[in-house]
C-alpha cells in the first residue's frame, strides 16, 4: 500500500477505535475540579487521554500531566498522575499498591508491540501473524513528590524503609529470604501482618 495513504488510514482507524472504547468515567484537574462523561485511554502508559461530555460530543485531547487523577468503574480503574524521577515530563497514570506508613506504591504499567513472525519459510511468499501486545506491571515507590522504581539493586534497601512497622518481616527482605521476584509474596505478607495495614 502507498505509505502516502497508509498514514491517513491509520489515523482513520485510530479515531474509529477510540469511539468505540469510550467509558463513563471522570478525571479530576490539578485545581481539584471533578470532570464526569465519556474517557477513552488508548494506552497504560499514554500520555494523553481523550473526553467528551456525551456520545454525541466531538472528543478532545488532555494532557495526562494537566489532570491529577482519573476514575473508570467499568474497568475498575482509579488512577493517579504521578512524576517518576523528579521529571515533570515523564508524568503517568499510576495504580494504586500498597500504603505504608512511610510510603506508597504504585504500578506503572508498560506496554510494546511484537510483529507477527512469518507464517512460512525463507523465500516462499510471505504472510505474517498479527503480531501482539505485550504489558508488564512495573512497581514504583513514592518519595517526597515524585516516584522510583523499584528494582533487584534497590529493593532491600526500599521495603525495609517501607515496611519498618513490621520488624519480622523486615528482617526476612535483609536475610534475602526474599528475592525480587517474590515482590508480591512480600506485600502479601505484609498485608497479613502489619497493625497499619490492617487498621485502614
Amino acid at each position: 500500500m502507498n505509505k502516502v495513504l497508509l498514514v491517513p488510514l491509520l489515523v482513520l482507524l485510530s479515531i474509529a477505535a477510540q469511539a468505540q472504547q469510550f467509558l463513563p468515567g471522570t478525571y479530576y484537574t490539578l485545581s481539584g475540579e471533578k470532570v464526569t462523561g465519556l474517557i477513552y485511554i488508548g494506552r497504560p502508559d499514554a500520555v494523553h487521554l481523550f473526553f467528551k461530555s456525551d456520545e454525541s460530543a466531538h472528543f478532545k485531547k488532555i494532557a495526562i500531566a494537566d489532570i491529577k487523577a482519573v476514575v473508570i468503574p467499568l474497568r475498575n480503574d482509579s488512577l493517579v498522575t504521578v512524576s517518576e524521577d523528579n521529571k515533570d515530563d515523564k508524568k503517568f497514570l499510576a495504580k494504586f499498591w500498597c500504603a505504608t506508613p512511610v510510603t506508597t506504591f504504585y504500578f506503572k504499567t508498560h506496554e510494546w508491540f511484537t510483529p507477527g513472525a512469518p507464517d512460512v519459510a525463507l523465500g516462499a511468499p510471505v504472510s505474517k501473524s498479527r503480531g501482539s501486545v505485550n504489558s508488564k506491571s512495573v512497581p514504583m515507590y513514592l518519595d517526597g513528590n515524585t516516584t522510583h522504581e523499584v528494582t533487584k539493586a534497590n529493593y532491600v534497601d526500599v521495603l525495609s524503609k517501607a515496611f519498618a512497622d513490621d520488624s519480622a518481616l523486615v528482617q526476612k527482605i535483609q536475610n534475602k529470604e526474599f528475592k525480587f521476584k517474590e515482590l508480591d509474596e512480600i506485600f502479601d505478607e505484609y498485608k497479613q501482618e502489619s497493625t497499619h495495614y490492617k487498621t485502614q
